[in-house]
């Protein structure tokens, strides 16, 4: 009797049933909670190594091991509330979500819906994001102020400072932080309003976050975005001379669309050939850039650094 054939054909049937009755959605299947038991797997081997190959005894033991493994994983996957990955990974005590209370920190949060008022002198603003464990998105533009932002949970506070560099420019900070250690996600969505006549530029230093921004409307200058464990969709407008974004992310999905004609190029110190580009470009080693950018008077340029999983570029 080959044990370890059998084990290993007992696994892949079991993952193989789950899947497919997932796929029909005959059952609802928590992988994510099921993944948390991984060392499980390591136990397995470790008794597979110990038990007398050689006797039938140790062959059942190996055998009947698997089995209860499975059996427990099974029960776990589908008695777990299934929920968003980004929620699990939020209540994750390892990920280390920015909650302390900083004593040289003078920023006063609340609940409440944050303003920026209107001057008529501003023409460049700098907003600084510093936000963990929340959904990000963008409300409608805001013509009566410089910029706005609230979110939808009372366990999440938002904060905000602003400095002026000078007559016509100003930086905005915006941090974020939960009541208590003990936070719940639920309903936790922070959203942002521009003013569209101001030119922009954004630094984004954000955690483990959900953001989907549509800032096609704004006057982009630069867009640096440093993020954790991300899923990040983004619509930009048309560039202005150069319009400059960079990222350093983590294990994270990047959605990007920008204007069908628009010139782009992108680096990156990922394998360009696992990304998805729509349009016509140009391949070299490190770079990527469409037909059009040396010719353009108007461009993006990316620099996309980090461990991310995927990114994708596509024109509307």
């Amino acid at each position: 009797m080959n044990t370890q054939r059998i084990t290993t054909g007992i696994t892949i049937l079991f993952i193989g049933i789950v899947l497919l009755l997932s796929q029909l959605n005959s059952i609802s299947f928590n992988w994510v909670g099921v993944f948390r038991y991984w060392p499980l797997f390591i136990v397995l081997a470790g008794i597979r190594m110990l038990v007398p190959k050689d006797q039938q005894i140790g062959q059942f033991i190996a055998i009947g091991a698997t089995i209860v493994i499975l059996g427990f994983l099974t029960f776990v996957g589908l008695s777990t509330p299934k929920e968003p990955l980004l929620t699990q990974l939020l209540k994750s005590k390892t990920l280390g979500v920015r909650n302390s209370d900083d004593p040289n920190d003078k920023t006063n949060y609340t609940t409440e819906k944050l303003k920026v008022a209107l001057d008529d002198k501003i023409q460049i603003a700098t907003l600084n994001l510093d936000l963990g464990a929340t959904s990000l998105k963008n409300d409608s533009s805001t013509t009566s102020e410089i910029f706005t932002a609230y979110n939808t949970s009372k366990e999440y506070l938002l904060g905000i400072t602003t400095h002026g560099e000078s007559t016509d420019k100003l930086d905005i900070n915006l941090k974020g932080k939960f009541k208590n250690k003990d936070f719940d996600s639920k309903n936790n969505n922070t959203y942002i309003a521009l003013n569209p006549n101001i030119i922009w530029k954004l630094n984004f230093d954000i955690g483990a976050i959900d953001a989907n921004l549509d800032l096609s409307s704004y006057k982009i200058e630069e867009l640096d975005i440093d993020a954790g464990a991300t899923s990040l969709k983004l619509k930009l407008g048309q560039p202005m001379s150069t319009t400059k974004i960079a990222m350093d992310a983590g294990a994270s999905s990047i959605e990007i669309a920008i204007p069908k004609n628009a010139a782009c190029r992108i680096t990156s110190d990922n394998a360009l050939s696992s990304t998805d580009y729509e349009g016509d470009f140009l391949k070299s080693e490190g770079e990527v850039k469409s037909t059009n950018y040396d010719s353009a008077a108007q461009k993006f340029d990316f620099d996309i650094n980090g461990g991310i999983a995927s990114i994708k570029i596509r024109r509307y």
